[in-house]
C-alpha cells in the first residue's frame, strides 16, 4: 500500500492525466460502469460559540481504473460575519484530507493519498470539461475572480481548452492579485492583468471564473457579456439573478442527497449539502442555511454530452455551468490514476498491506 503526499502527487498528476482520468470517468459514468456517493456531512458542536466540527466523505467508484475511492475530511468550520467560510484542523493553516483507494476487483487497499493538491486539480480540470462543452470555441479572453489554488488550476484546464489570449483577475488583496497575475502570466504564456474590481475582470471577458471562499454572490450578472460562459466553485458564489441571465445552465452532477429526500434526521444546511447535525437549538442556529438558488437542479454534464439534453446551439447564448457534483467519481478516477502512476514512477511510501487486513470477520 502506497502513502502518497501532496508532493508526491504533484510530482505524477498533471493537467493532461486529470482530465484524462476524468474524461475516462465520465465515459464509465454515461456506461453504467461507475458510481457514486454523493456527499453527506456531519455536525457537531465544539464547545465554543463560533464555530462547529465537519466531517464529510464522498465515495466513488471508476471502472476504467478498477478502483473505489473515499474521500474523508475533518475540519472545525467558522463563517465570520457570514461573509467568507473559513476552516482548519488543530490550528488555523493545517488540514486534515485523505482519499483511501481500494481495489474493486479484489478489496486490495492501495493507497492512502492527501487530498490537497489533488482537490485542487479534480476541481479545476472538472471546470475545463464545462468550458470544453458549453463555451463559444472561439472564446479567448477570461476573468477571474479569486487568487488561490482553485483559481490557477480553473485556469490551466480552460487554457487546455481553449486558445486563451488574456484576462483579467480580482481578489480583495492586491498583493495576492498581482502574484497570481505574473504566475499564471509566465506559466500559461498568456497576459492576465490584475484589476481593482470584480467588475473590470467580468466586463466583456469570453469565460468568467467565479473560485472563490465566499459565502454570497461574487458579482453582478449585468456585467456578463452576451456569448459568455460563466463557471463557480461552489453555489454560494450565485444568486437568482446569475442563474437567470444563463440561457443554458448545466451541473456537473449531484452533489448530495436531493433537498428533501425522506431520509429519517437528514438535514440540508449550509450550500444545500445533506447532513446530520447534532447540537442544541441555540448552536445549530450558527450554521448558514442556504439559499432557495443553491437548491435548484439542472441538466447533467454527461447527458448534455450524450446529446441527451441540449448545450450551446447559439453563439449569442449565456452558458454557465454549476462545478459541483459527482465528487466521489471524480476522486475514484483521479486517484485511481495518480496511485498508478506514482507505482510506475517508484514515487511514495510503502506501507505494509497487512496493517491493513485482519483475520476477524466484521
Amino acid at each position: 500500500m502506497l502513502y502518497l503526499t501532496n508532493a508526491d502527487v504533484q510530482r505524477v498528476l498533471d493537467m493532461r492525466e486529470t482530465l484524462d482520468a476524468l474524461r475516462r470517468g465520465y465515459a464509465d459514468l454515461a456506461r453504467g460502469d461507475a458510481a457514486y456517493i454523493p456527499r453527506i456531512d456531519l455536525y457537531a458542536p465544539t464547545g465554543r460559540d463560533d464555530d462547529y466540527y465537519r466531517w464529510g466523505s464522498m465515495t466513488g467508484y471508476c471502472r476504467s481504473e478498477d478502483v473505489v475511492a473515499c474521500r474523508i475530511k475533518s475540519d472545525v468550520v467558522s463563517w465570520p460575519g457570514g461573509a467568507t467560510e473559513e476552516k482548519y484542523c488543530m490550528q488555523p493553516g493545517t488540514y486534515s484530507g485523505i482519499i483511501l483507494v481500494y481495489r474493486a476487483s479484489t478489496g486490495e487497499p492501495l493507497a492512502i493519498v492527501q487530498d490537497g493538491y489533488l482537490q485542487h486539480m479534480r476541481v479545476g480540470a472538472s471546470a475545463g470539461l464545462g468550458v470544453d462543452v458549453l463555451a463559444r470555441k472561439d472564446a479567448a479572453t477570461v476573468g477571474v475572480l479569486g487568487s488561490g489554488g482553485m483559481a490557477h488550476t480553473y485556469l490551466q484546464a480552460i487554457a487546455a481548452a481553449r486558445p486563451l489570449r488574456g484576462g483579467k483577475v480580482y481578489s480583495p488583496t492586491p498583493a495576492h492579485r498581482e502574484q497570481f497575475a505574473a504566475r499564471v502570466s509566465d506559466e500559461l504564456r498568456m497576459q492576465l492583468w490584475p484589476v481593482n474590481t470584480a467588475e473590470e475582470a467580468v466586463r466583456g471577458a469570453d469565460i468568467v471564473v467565479t473560485a472563490t471562499d465566499s459565502m454570497l454572490p461574487t458579482f453582478d450578472a449585468a456585467w456578463v457579456a452576451d456569448g459568455a460562459h460563466m463557471t463557480c466553485v461552489t453555489r454560494r458564489e450565485m444568486d437568482r439573478a446569475m442563474l437567470d441571465r444563463a440561457d443554458v445552465i448545466v451541473q456537473l452532477g449531484w452533489q448530495t442527497i436531493k433537498p428533501g429526500a425522506d431520509v429519517p434526521d437528514m438535514e440540508w444546511p449550509r450550500s444545500a449539502m445533506a447532513a446530520y447535525v447534532a447540537g442544541q437549538p441555540e448552536e445549530r442556529a450558527r450554521i448558514p442555511r442556504s439559499r432557495p438558488e443553491e437548491r435548484d437542479n439542472f441538466p447533467l454534464l454527461v447527458d448534455v454530452v450524450a446529446g441527451r439534453q441540449p448545450g450551446r446551439t447559439d453563439d449569442r447564448q449565456v452558458t454557465m455551468f454549476i462545478n459541483t457534483g459527482t465528487q466521489g467519481l471524480q476522486f475514484a478516477a483521479v486517484a485511481g490514476r495518480t496511485q498508478r502512476l506514482a507505482r510506475q514512477a517508484g514515487v511514495g511510501q510503502e506501507l505494509p498491506t497487512e496493517w491493513f487486513l485482519q483475520d476477524i470477520r466484521d
